[in-house]
């Protein structure tokens, strides 16, 4: 019989270990403490306890409490349950001097100031012992945790899976994956998890039934624009870092394809984008002139000079062979309008169906006149006036993103100033927004910085064998362009231009991964 108890969370959502990240630290850049989150898993953690023993006066409860924010969690729980009346020993695993995660170190600190609860810590892993207890607690490791268990983790998870009496896991029981389930050697098994805000997809796989026990879904205060609009944790937990054994070209190759000859600027921005979103190489495909003059302007772009004054028919076996070679696409800055250069498009589209590819300005044209069949992982970027083009009818920036976005099976950011900002949506009918940006950034260029940007990000991913994720990646993006702008304008007053924005990519790159929580 399942467990009846108030206060937790009804069909509640479920969320990978990347999405709690992104949410957590856009909640902290909303304004919101981690602080009183982890307040408040630990006093759902105590609740949990108390719906199962009732009155836990007098209760004997253990706790395990690692040094990140898991332990943080088990930490807060402990004072609860002894400010209830219940008998409380917590053994931390580590040194106190150790206690990585700043909130955690700050609630112990307090704990350690109590006469009510006895805090311990063990040198020797091999003084851990069964317990007879009411309640054992497991807040040792967190959703961050992957791979076998060290000292003193393995002796403490062996002495709590010996112990007798209710076994509580906090979030996820230590050992096990959050978004697969797998279970390592020594994992915890729990009759209760206590998951914070929302499931994780581990706890629902077939595997994990022995070792999660009934899970409970706590409200722990996360507010819903967290997660609705995009913020720098979908930077910051998306984006990934550079491995240790990094390699030329193993970040993330991106081809743009754009320029004419009426049109140099433009596929610079884009290309040059591509690379200050961080992909390790950028080339671009575009009429010779045009590519030689991005290559001399930033040498870090790789030219692929093609013949002619606008990019034909003719030219499309050789982009599709560039294509083969890269994570992902970005096409249609300065391209032109010519109607070679839209059959071009469209028939290039076909070609590298189901690459990550980004389609913006004179492409968006091509589009909507040709109609290519797109896939989810092409991701549209029109202006309100593009938008309009693209769905056949005026209508408002949420109205248009999801229509065009179902239409053409495609991610779409619709370009909107606040409110509503960007939308951003998915064929699945799923959509988010962004609010980052300044009116100045309304100048020619900055979309361009946008669509190099998506490019960049979407091909990191794909370098990396990551989901794409072309809903999150494109509000990552949205995001980041926009707080580009908004630094150019603290420094340069209104009158900014888009290589304003581009040089400040960087920067609000380096900013979102500033902002990262510190989590499990």
């Amino acid at each position: 019989m399942e467990l009846e108890c108030p206060g937790f969370i009804r069909n509640p959502e479920t969320w990978t270990t990347e999405d709690t990240r992104a949410y957590e630290t856009n909640t902290v850049w909303l304004g919101l403490p981690l602080l009183l989150l982890m307040e408040n898993a630990g006093r759902a953690v105590a609740d949990a306890v108390e719906c199962v023993l009732g009155d836990v006066r007098n209760r004997k409860v253990v706790v395990y409490a690692g040094k990140g924010g898991n332990g943080g969690d088990a930490i807060v729980a402990a004072r609860h349950l002894a400010l209830r009346g219940a008998d409380v020993t917590v053994y931390l695993l580590y040194d106190p001097k150790l206690m990585e995660h700043r909130d955690a170190a700050l609630n112990l600190q307090h704990l350690q100031r109590l006469k009510t609860v006895k805090v311990v810590h063990l040198d020797d892993p091999r003084d851990y012992s069964p317990q007879e207890a009411d309640a054992l607690i497991d807040g040792i490791l967190g959703i961050g945790v992957r791979g076998k268990l060290r000292e003193p983790v393995a002796s403490a998870l062996a002495a709590f899976n010996a112990s007798k009496g209710l076994r509580v896991a906090v979030d996820i029981p230590t050992g096990l994956d959050p978004d697969t389930g797998k279970a390592v050697e020594g994992t915890a098994r729990v009759d209760i998890t206590v998951t914070m805000g929302t499931l994780k997809p581990g706890l629902l796989a077939d595997e994990a039934k022995p070792y999660v026990g009934q899970v409970l879904v706590a409200d722990i205060g996360m507010p819903r624009d967290a997660y609705i609009y995009a913020g720098p944790g979908d930077v910051a937990a998306r984006i990934p870092r550079r491995p240790r054994d990094a390699y030329k070209g193993g970040n993330g190759k991106v081809l743009s394809v754009g320029g004419s000859y009426h049109y140099f600027g433009a596929p610079f921005y884009m290309a040059s984008a591509a690379l200050y979103a961080g992909a390790d190489l950028s080339f671009l495909a575009a009429p010779e002139d045009v590519a030689r003059s991005a290559a001399t302007a930033n040498p870090g772009i790789i030219p692929v000079p093609l013949k002619g004054d606008i990019i034909t028919r003719e030219h499309v076996k050789d982009l599709v062979e560039e294509a083969r070679h890269v994570n992902a696409v970005a096409i249609g800055p300065g391209l032109g309008t010519a109607e070679e250069t839209k059959q071009a498009v469209a028939e290039f589209l076909e070609a590298i169906r189901g690459k990550p590819t980004v389609i913006d300005a004179d492409a968006l044209k091509a589009v909507a006149e040709l109609r290519p069949k797109l896939w989810p992982e092409a991701v549209l970027t029109p202006h309100r006036g593009e938008a309009r083009m693209l769905a056949g009818h005026d209508g408002e920036p949420q109205e248009l993103a999801a229509e065009i976005a179902k239409t053409y099976g495609a991610t779409v950011i619709v370009k909107a100033p606040k409110p509503p900002g960007d939308v951003i949506c998915s064929p699945d009918g799923r959509c988010r927004f962004n609010l980052t940006g300044h009116p100045a950034m309304a100048v020619g260029g900055t979309g361009d910085v946008l669509t190099g940007i998506t490019a960049g990000f979407l091909a990191r991913r794909a370098a990396l064998s990551k989901s794409l994720e072309p809903l999150n990646i494109a509000a990552a993006a949205a995001w980041t362009s926009g707080r580009a702008g908004e630094l150019a304008v603290e420094e340069k007053g209104d009158n900014i231009t888009a290589i304003d924005v581009l040089n400040k990519v960087q920067a609000a790159i380096r900013e979102a991964y500033s902002l990262i929580s510190g989590g499990g």
